[in-house]
């Protein structure tokens, strides 16, 4: 992650890159601009994923210079700097597009915070349009291919990125439908080709990836079970102990016991 600091006092900025954790924050190289000129140029020679910009500079508005970013470049985000007495235009700002306003004089533990959600925003964003990007490549695929059989790699292609996407998403409310959706495919298309290639229904690979997820976690021991459940994706806890015990034949906290067991059984021999 880039980010472009847009100050036109250097104290300011020397305080920013000082007090602030950029790695805790996830930030990778952070570039300065003392006049929107400069953070024009900036911005045309480097890919930067985030702006943190004063509102008032000597060479124009930073509200002006968000409306330009908003239309040049709107995969950046914006963060405005704003004094008390400024926050009509951090309105204003955030009408623009902005993603949040950081007052003067700044917080910097604040600051790592907004940062680290922004480049959660980001990252998510970042995952959504590969999937949709390779949805799109597989459709253009299917289109040149009509006239023959499609190609036994770019199912299992298709269907490794459906399985990545699947055990990277667990703790999530996770439908054929969503996920039909960002693979720009239709659903019912989806469901046969998964069930056609692994011999097993999406939604029962699915429910078999959580309780796995589930059972390696009471293993390691750091959860407790209500925890376990929510991180495999479910909210109500006697819907998972239910689905877990027709997996694993016990309830989870029987697995966990049983578990115990073996382990000091182990620790004896």
């Amino acid at each position: 992650m880039n980010l472009l600091i847009v100050e036109d006092e250097k104290e300011i900025i020397n305080g920013i890159m000082a007090g602030v954790d950029w790695e805790e924050a996830g930030i990778d190289t952070v570039c300065q601009a003392t006049s929107l000129e400069v953070a024009v140029r900036q911005l045309d020679a480097v890919r930067i994923d985030i702006v943190l910009c004063d509102i008032e500079l000597p060479d124009g508005s930073g509200l002006d210079f968000l409306e330009w970013l908003k239309g040049k470049y709107p995969g950046t985000v914006s963060l405005i700097m704003t004094c008390h007495e400024e926050f009509d235009y951090a309105k204003r700002a955030v009408s623009l597009g902005c993603r949040d306003f950081i007052v003067k004089p700044i917080i910097y533990g604040e600051l790592e915070e907004k940062l680290r959600g922004v480049k959660r925003e980001i990252a998510a964003r970042q995952e959504n349009d590969r999937y949709q990007a390779f949805g799109r490549e597989w459709m253009k695929q299917i289109s040149k291919e009509q006239e023959s059989p499609l190609s036994t790699v770019n199912k299992k292609e298709l269907i490794c990125q459906v399985k990545a996407y699947i055990t990277l998403h667990l703790k999530e409310d996770l439908r054929v439908e969503q996920m039909a959706k960002r693979f720009c495919i239709s659903a019912d298309y989806l469901s046969k080709l998964f069930k056609r290639e692994e011999g097993t229904g999406i939604g029962d690979y699915i429910v078999e990836e959580r309780m796995f997820l589930a059972a390696e976690l009471m293993k390691a021991g750091h959860a407790s079970v209500s925890r376990i459940a929510y991180e495999c994706g479910y909210d109500n806890y006697s819907y998972f102990t239910k689905v877990f015990k027709k997996r694993y034949g016990m309830t989870p906290r029987e697995f966990i016991q049983d578990e115990g067991s073996r382990e000091n059984g182990n620790l004896q021999d």
